[in-house]
């Protein structure tokens, strides 16, 4: 004879651990509360949302303690107004009769001397005075003093001349960038200082930006790079190391490459600097 349903269900319960039954209650519990918790608003991940990403104007100072305003913002131009001072009308001097001039002499004639010949006289040939090898030691020293000095004023110069062109390439630059506020102060987002300028790290990002050159399309995905730069008063880059890469050779090649661009910045700082910033391909693509 064939058994009955209930000794079958309890051959199938034998054939199982002890815990089955709770475990399989359990599974069956969660599967139906999964879809639920998903539309509960306070449990559902929300995105973290980045601080907004400003351009800064780099013909805009670079101070200590910038005031509340905007990087990009253009800085008012003072209207200087001339004051006219009134013209004193000059009174007109009295007529001065010319006095009569006295008689010119005549001028007496006088009979030249006949000029006394004289004798040549032989120079004695003088003897070349002796040189000693501590004057030819300070001649030497004073010749390679001077060419020294004419090395630092030729390469003063031409960080002049860089100094210069960088201005004149920010100047040409800043024409591209455009505030939202119009009328907005110079300034930081988050400034809290008195200073009418930008940030240091602000402005050098910026100008390290504006020479980094890649196509999207060389470049899968966000990779984000932080590196260490160090910057004079006279905003010489002195050295600089990657503080950590982005994993992506051709990202980090062509920050390298706008880093070398950046070795001089087109103003100078308040003093020496250095900076630990962190570049993103999302952030740097941004730029016009």
């Amino acid at each position: 004879m064939e058994p009955s349903r209930k000794q079958r269900w309890q051959q199938l319960q034998s054939a199982f651990e002890p815990g089955f039954r709770q475990m399989l209650l359990v599974s069956l519990l969660l599967h139906l509360l999964l879809p639920i918790l998903s539309y509960i608003p306070f449990l559902s991940q929300q995105a973290i949302e980045k601080p907004p990403v400003y351009r800064v104007n780099l013909v805009n100072k670079i101070v200590k303690n910038p005031q509340a305003g905007r990087p990009e913002a253009v800085p008012a131009k003072k209207k200087s107004v001339a004051k006219s001072k009134p013209k004193r009308k000059s009174k007109p001097k009295p007529a001065v009769k010319p006095k009569p001039l006295p008689p010119k002499p005549k001028p007496k004639k006088v009979k030249p001397k006949p000029a006394a010949k004289k004798k040549p006289v032989k120079k004695k040939p003088q003897p070349k005075p002796a040189v000693s090898k501590t004057q030819e030691n300070n001649l030497q020293k004073r010749l390679e003093q001077m060419r020294a000095k004419q090395q630092k004023k030729a390469s003063e110069q031409a960080r002049k001349d860089r100094i210069a062109a960088l201005k004149a390439a920010a100047l040409a630059e800043s024409s591209k960038v455009r505030s939202p506020i119009s009328a907005a102060p110079v300034g930081m987002a988050d400034g809290s200082g008195n200073e009418a300028g930008v940030s240091a790290i602000a402005f050098v990002q910026e100008f390290i930006q504006q020479q980094w050159s890649l196509s999207k399309y060389q470049v899968i995905g966000s990779p984000e790079a932080e590196v260490k730069l160090v910057y004079n008063a006279e905003g010489t880059l002195l050295h600089y190391k990657f503080l950590k890469k982005s994993g992506n050779a051709i990202f980090d090649e062509s920050l390298t490459r706008a880093i070398a661009k950046s070795k001089q910045l087109p103003q100078v700082l308040p003093e020496s600097m250095s900076f630990e910033i962190v570049f993103n391909l999302k952030d740097m693509l941004g730029k016009p």
